[in-house]
């Protein structure tokens, strides 16, 4: 049976995975579809001896569920499934230099996958060093709305699917780093947290936000300020504002 969860979906997603270390099994073009930017995926495909297939359109819709696949779609391996150089959180952190600084981004719960897949994207551009996400209750890592909205970046960040969120803030403090959680009655403005050291932001659910006993294991709770009037911002959108806060006190 196909896995439909293997698949990345939309030209500027498969163009990124065709660019990226991600290993591509195949190209699958819908039948009839003809433009210059799948041609060049076409040809890119072939370059790097990855096999090109056409389908109808209904089997194209299949495979790629809710997403909008633009008329290709890109057979991948998983990036946990063939990663080789850091195969477990433990291992990666082991392998951190003493000076090293990095940042790593935690998603408890976030079972939208457009929110998964754009706070994906913004952990990517903002350099994060890892991705931290549970192995149950939250969106398929590689469904074809995820990696779309990730825009590529599931492909090129190092992602650690753990069965429990709380000890791997453990692990992360153990071995040096700061828990930020976003919590917005917390009494600490986001503005004025220091992350400069080793950091760990932790986001919440869209709806619930943090689970009691992950507010516990932070050692920080951040809150966004607010000008307007509504209460809450989408997690994607508070991540994004999180993360690009770390960027800029780092510059």
């Amino acid at each position: 049976m196909v896995e439909p969860s293997r698949y990345t979906a939309g030209i500027h997603a498969v163009r990124h995975v065709l660019d990226s270390e991600h290993q591509v099994n195949e190209l699958l073009i819908e039948k009839g579809k003809s433009h210059p930017r799948i041609n060049e995926l076409i040809h890119l495909a072939k370059k790097q001896n990855i096999a090109v297939r056409f389908l109808p359109a209904a089997a194209m819709l299949r495979l790629a569920g809710a997403a909008n696949h633009q008329g290709c779609l890109a057979k991948v391996i998983p990036a946990n499934a063939s990663k080789k150089e850091h195969g477990t959180l433990k291992a990666w952190l082991d392998s951190l230099h003493a000076d090293d600084r990095p940042v790593v981004l935690l998603l408890d719960q976030i079972t939208d996958p457009h929110n998964f897949g754009a706070c994906l994207r913004s952990a990517e551009a903002a350099n994060c060093a890892a991705v931290i996400v549970p192995k149950h209750h939250a969106a398929d890592l590689y469904s074809p709305v995820v990696t779309k909205t990730a825009c590529g970046a599931a492909a090129r960040l190092t992602v650690f699917q753990e069965s429990n969120i709380c000890r791997a803030i453990e692990r992360l403090q153990s071995y040096g780093f700061w828990s930020f959680g976003l919590a917005g009655e917390s009494e600490q403005c986001l503005f004025k947290a220091d992350f400069t050291g080793r950091c760990a932001i932790v986001m919440g659910a869209e709806d619930a936000g943090l689970r009691p006993l992950v507010r516990k294991h932070c050692d920080q709770l951040l809150y966004i300020p607010m000008a307007g009037k509504v209460e809450s911002l989408n997690v994607s959108v508070a991540t994004g504002i999180t993360l690009f806060e770390v960027v800029r006190q780092r510059q």
